[in-house]
Parts: C-alpha cells; sequence; structure tokens
C-alpha cells in the first residue's frame, strides 16, 4: 500500500525470483487491485498491489473502503512512503481509517523507499548515500516513527541502487506471521536468501510447531510426570522441525 509511483513495484520485482507476474485483477469500485504470485513447491505466494492514494480527494474515499475490504485478509500490509516525498497527509488518514476500523498496527510494515533521491541527490554515489543524505534519511525514518508510531523497524532503501535490502529484508521476515515466513523466503531472489534470514524463518516455523503442540496438549495436562514426558517430546518436535524445515519451504 502507498501512493502511486512510490515504488511498491519495483521494490517486490527487486526481491523475488523470479519476479512476479500478475495473475489478474480484482475490481474495486472504480480502480483495481492487482494481483500478483509466486508459486513455490506446494505453496503460492499472492502479492496483492493497491491503487495509490492521493490522486484525487474523491478516488482517496473510494481507495480506502478497498484498504478496509482488504486489511483483514492480508498476513503482512508494506506501506512504502517515498523517502523523498514531503507531504504524508493521505496516508496518515488512510492508516489511521484502517487502525480505527480495526487493523492490527502489527501487521503493517513502513518502509521508505527510493532513498537515492533524497536531497542532496546529487551527491548520491557507489550505491551509498553521502553523510548530508544519511543525515536526512535518518531525519525522515524518525519522521516516520513519530508520526505513524509502526510496531516493527523502519529502514530507508532504494531498489534500483540495492541499498540496504539485506538488512530490510530480514525485517520483513520477523514481521511475518511465523506460518507464512517460510514461503517468502523460498521465493526470495539468491542474494537475499542469507543464512540470517533462512535461519530467522526456521527458528520461527519451529515456535509455530511448538505453539500448535502447546494449544493441543493444553487440556490433557493432569500429572506433574505427564507434564515433563510432554515437554520431552515437545523439545523433540521443535528439533525435528527445523531439521526438516528445508524440505517444506
Amino acid at each position: 500500500m502507498g501512493k502511486s509511483g512510490a515504488g511498491k513495484s519495483s521494490l517486490c520485482n527487486t526481491l523475488f525470483s523470479p519476479p512476479p507476474a500478475r495473475v489478474d485483477a480484482v475490481n474495486g469500485c472504480t480502480r483495481h487491485v492487482q494481483r500478483y504470485q509466486v508459486s513455490y513447491k506446494s505453496h503460492t505466494l499472492s502479492l496483492i498491489d493497491f491503487p495509490g492514494v492521493g490522486e484525487t480527494p474523491r478516488l482517496d474515499k473510494v481507495y480506502s473502503r478497498l484498504y478496509q475490504e482488504w486489511a483483514e485478509k492480508l498476513d503482512l500490509i508494506i506501506w512504502v512512503l517515498k523517502a523523498d516525498e514531503r507531504a504524508w497527509n493521505e496516508d496518515i488518514q488512510c492508516y489511521r481509517k484502517l487502525l480505527q476500523a480495526g487493523s492490527d498496527p502489527a501487521r503493517f510494515l513502513f518502509v521508505l523507499s527510493q532513498a537515492d533521491k533524497i536531497e542532496p541527490c546529487r551527491e548520491w554515489k557507489n550505491n551509498r548515500p553521502s553523510e548530508s543524505q544519511y543525515k536526512n534519511l535518518t531525519l525522515k525514518t524518525e519522521r516516520v516513527e513519530s508520526t505513524f508510531k509502526p510496531v516493527h523497524p523502519v529502514l530507508a532503501v532504494s531498489a534500483s541502487e540495492g541499498y540496504n535490502l539485506h538488512q530490510w529484508v530480514e525485517t520483513f521476515i520477523m514481521a511475518l506471521p511465523a506460518r507464512a515466513s517460510g514461503v517468502v523466503v523460498g521465493r526470495l531472489g539468491t542474494v537475499y536468501r542469507t543464512e540470517k534470514v533462512i535461519g530467522s524463518a526456521r527458528e520461527r516455523f519451529a515456535d509455530a510447531v511448538g505453539d500448535i503442540f502447546d494449544e493441543t496438549i493444553s487440556n490433557i495436562l493432569t500429572s506433574k510426570a505427564f507434564s515433563t514426558v510432554l515437554l520431552t517430546v515437545r523439545e523433540r518436535l521443535i528439533s525435528l522441525a527445523k531439521s526438516l524445515w528445508h524440505i517444506f519451504f
């Protein structure tokens, strides 16, 4: 989600291999929601690209309703903000409406895109910001944090320059629900599937298995001795889940 031209498609196409292909268009009143999918083993990852807010007040009302209709269907909402954008009024209003409608702030991940365009843009060299640009990016990041009060860390990235993408992918994976992280990692470009990213997804998968086990046996704990046995079984199950993670994802 975010304004048109914020770089949503560029970010997706940079991260995933192969780049996602559009499979359909879902009517959203007067505009369309674009759905893309990436298949991997027995899993399908769906990426939903929403029309951008900020075109006209009338369309913003339409898009706000559209966002609300979809919000609860999504595992994670990546809200893309242009690093060199001065006014985020439409983004702020739309986000607040989503929260008022009951959306969980933990399901939103904010990212500053097109970091290479931050002023003074001519000082960007060798895929890195100058000292002045870095200071401005830091200020913009702090502004996002104070304005939107996000749950997850906010990073500035540049898809075209490959800037800060590895660090952002790590944040991205940790923000996803545990059940979805493995599927996403499996379709990331090879360069982004680092040991740290894979390790995080593996640990989260094991945690999810442990949670399912806990929920399943919570009603049958009747004795301390039996609890000790089940605890041993749980640890072995989690260890097995970690060792078999690569088979599932």
